[in-house]
């Protein structure tokens, strides 16, 4: 009788994780849901990140060739694109990003403006090679490049200007390539291992349990809104240690604040809705536990960027002088925060944990 009582409790267990990985309700499978996010919305968010970088890559190589008003503008623009799409790419920073430790490289904060302006003023800039092996990680990266294009006058033929033209065009080349060695060990692997895209759709001989990889998308959703929310927009706004802290804010010279969360928010709502109408995202193995969970948290991300386009004025003015529209933000994307946080992780039956990445962004 124990021997049959056994039997039947395996099968039983057998039979929930069959309905897990394959859809309880009907529904797409974990694998299913991991494959489209990996080709229609991970793999392209990549792609966009190298591309870009290496518009501003030559964007910074034509400013210093030819210093101008024009080609410093367009240098900002260049970078502003690039910054967006690597917020965006925040969703999904697993696998080679965190491997790699590129957050190191590319988007410490916060930025050390001083010892960049120190360096300035030595006539110093560092080379390729010592921006990626010696530099701080506060001295390089997007933060510092955003100091060195907006915080100066670039385009003035001056040594000065000549040495933040030699410092741009080093940080510049390392964020090249970094981003396009990001995205090869995406599509083509490294060190005879293979793909990460297919590693982690469980398209690989050997590759992540699709449930494994299911948690790791989620845990990334779940610190990623937490940091929005608990570390930056509450130590801004002074709900942590009721000074307010400005500084949690990344964005100083260009006021990219705001930016950078609407594209990390992008980014998430992507990771859960998927791309376009064909296109699996989280949401479709949430909804299938719970539609009324899943419609909330659509609706929450929504409103989230309605209160978004709320905000009006440079975001730093408007934290250093708290607003209606400032706090229906927070209180706006705290919902967001709350929902993944309780009733998604819990749905997935995601552990969340600390790691020894968690934190690595150091934003």
């Amino acid at each position: 009788m124990k021997a049959l009582s056994s039997i039947l409790a395996t099968l039983s267990f057998a039979l929930l994780l069959l309905l897990v990985g394959c859809g309880s309700n009907g529904g797409p499978s974990d694998g299913e849901v991991l494959v489209s996010l990996t080709d229609q919305v991970i793999v392209p968010a990549y792609q966009n990140v190298a591309q870009d970088a290496a518009d501003l890559k030559q964007s910074v190589d034509a400013l210093c060739s030819a210093p101008s008003a024009s080609s410093l503008a367009a240098a900002r623009e260049s970078w502003r694109t690039a910054r967006a799409a690597w917020m965006r790419s925040e969703a999904m920073w697993f696998g080679p990003v965190m491997d790699r430790r590129s957050t190191g490289l590319l988007d410490w904060s916060p930025t050390n403006t001083a010892g960049i302006d120190e360096s300035l003023s030595a006539r110093t800039a560092p080379t390729k090679e010592e921006a990626r092996e010696i530099l701080a990680s506060d001295r390089r990266g997007f933060g510092a490049m955003e100091h060195l294009l907006f915080g100066n006058d670039v385009s003035a033929d001056a040594s000065q200007g000549a040495t933040a033209c030699a410092y741009l065009a080093s940080l510049a080349a390392v964020i090249q390539e970094e981003t396009a060695a990001i995205l090869t060990e995406w599509l083509e692997g490294a060190e005879g291992r293979p793909g990460y895209k297919d590693y982690f759709s469980d398209r690989a001989e050997v590759s992540l349990i699709p449930t494994a990889a299911v948690a790791d998308v989620v845990r990334v959703q779940f610190f990623l809104i937490r940091d929005i929310v608990d570390v930056r927009m509450a130590a801004a706004m002074g709900l942590r240690d009721d000074v307010a802290d400005l500084s949690a804010i990344p964005g100083n010279a260009s006021d990219n604040g705001l930016e950078d969360i609407r594209n990390e928010l992008m980014g998430m709502r992507a990771i859960y809705e998927g791309s376009g109408e064909e296109g699996l995202g989280i949401g479709h193995l949430v909804s299938q536990l719970s539609e009324d969970t899943d419609a909330r948290l659509r609706e929450q991300f929504n409103a989230a960027f309605e209160a978004i386009e709320a905000v009006n004025g440079p975001f730093r003015d408007t934290m250093a002088r708290p607003t209606t529209q400032l706090q229906t933000l927070y209180d706006r994307l705290s919902d967001v925060q709350l929902t993944i946080g309780t009733e998604v992780v819990s749905l997935l039956g995601v552990s969340i944990g600390f790691t020894d990445t968690d934190g690595d962004s150091m934003r």
